[in-house]
C-alpha cells in the first residue's frame, strides 16, 4: 500500500512540475527546429512543446496582439527587434542564423548548373516564391531576381505561397515548375534522399542577408520552459544541427 501511495505521489510530482509551452517559427525552420526539439525533450521528457510554423510577418503581427506564444523564431531579425523596442519580446534580440536560398525543381528537365537560366527555359510555365510582403525568403526571392534582371520577366509567371513551406510543396506538387526556397527545406531527408535533390545555391551577395532572430515573448517571459529551450538552442549541439541543415551564424554575432 505504501509503495502504491509512493509512485501516485511521484506520478502527481511530475505531472505537477511538466511544463508546456507553444513556439512560433518561421516555415524555413520546420525540419531543423523539430529535430531540436525532440533531442530537448530528451532530457525534458514530462514537458510539452507545441509548434506552430507560418510566415515570420504574420507571426509577428500575432505576437504584436498578444498570441499566447512562449517563444518566436523570425526569418527576419528585424521583425523581433521591432517586437523587443515595443515590449512584446522580452530578451534581448539574437541572431540564431544566416539562411541561403536555393532554385529548386522536381522537373526532370532541371539543370542545376543552369543556376536562373532554369527559370527562363521553355519547361517553365509557373514559377514559385514565397510572397514577398510578409514572408522574408520571399523577399529576398523578388531580391535576387531583380539583382538579375529577371523579376518583371517573370513576374506573369509568378505564383506566391503564403510562406516558405508552401511554396516548396507548390513544386513539390508540380503546381509549379521551379521555384525559388530555402536551403533548409532542400536539405530536408525527404528530399535529400529524392532523386530531385539537386538544387543551385543562390550568390547571398544577390539580395539583402537572411539574418534570423528570436526572442522569449513577453507572454512567455514567466515560462521557465521557454528560457530553457531559449538556452539550449544556443548550445553546440543545437547549432550543429542548424548547420546541418545549411544555416550558418558568423562566431562574431553569436
Amino acid at each position: 500500500m505504501l509503495k502504491k501511495t509512493a509512485i501516485m505521489v511521484t506520478l502527481v510530482w511530475s505531472m505537477l512540475q511538466a511544463g508546456e509551452m507553444t513556439i512560433f517559427a518561421a516555415s524555413d525552420l520546420k525540419f531543423a527546429l523539430d529535430t531540436i526539439k525532440a533531442s530537448f525533450l530528451k532530457t525534458h521528457p514530462n514537458d510539452t512543446i507545441r509548434m506552430i510554423y507560418g510566415s515570420s510577418g504574420k507571426g509577428r503581427v500575432q505576437v504584436a496582439n498578444g498570441a499566447p506564444y512562449d517563444l518566436y523564431f523570425s526569418a527576419n531579425m528585424d521583425y523581433v527587434e521591432q517586437l523587443y523596442r515595443n515590449g512584446n519580446i522580452v530578451t534581448k534580440p539574437k541572431l540564431y542564423a544566416i539562411g541561403r536560398l536555393v532554385i529548386w525543381s522536381m522537373n526532370d528537365a532541371f539543370d542545376a548548373e543552369k543556376g536562373f537560366d532554369n527559370l527562363l527555359a521553355p519547361w517553365v510555365e509557373k514559377v514559385a516564391i514565397a510572397n514577398p510582403s510578409h514572408a522574408p525568403y520571399g523577399e529576398k526571392a523578388k531580391q535576387a531576381l531583380e539583382s538579375r534582371h529577371l523579376y518583371q520577366k517573370l513576374k506573369s509567371k509568378i505564383v506566391l505561397g503564403e510562406n516558405i513551406s508552401q511554396t516548396a510543396n507548390f513544386i513539390k506538387v508540380k503546381a509549379a515548375d521551379v521555384g525559388i526556397i530555402a536551403l533548409s527545406l532542400v536539405l530536408a531527408p525527404t528530399v535529400a534522399k529524392s532523386e530531385h535533390a539537386a538544387y543551385y545555391l543562390i550568390d547571398d551577395k544577390l539580395h539583402q542577408p537572411l539574418r534570423q532572430g528570436y526572442g522569449i515573448t513577453k507572454y512567455g517571459a514567466s515560462n521557465p520552459l521557454a528560457r530553457a529551450f531559449y538556452d539550449f538552442f544556443q548550445t553546440d549541439e543545437a547549432q550543429q544541427v542548424m548547420k546541418q541543415y545549411g544555416f550558418s551564424v558568423p562566431k562574431q554575432e553569436r
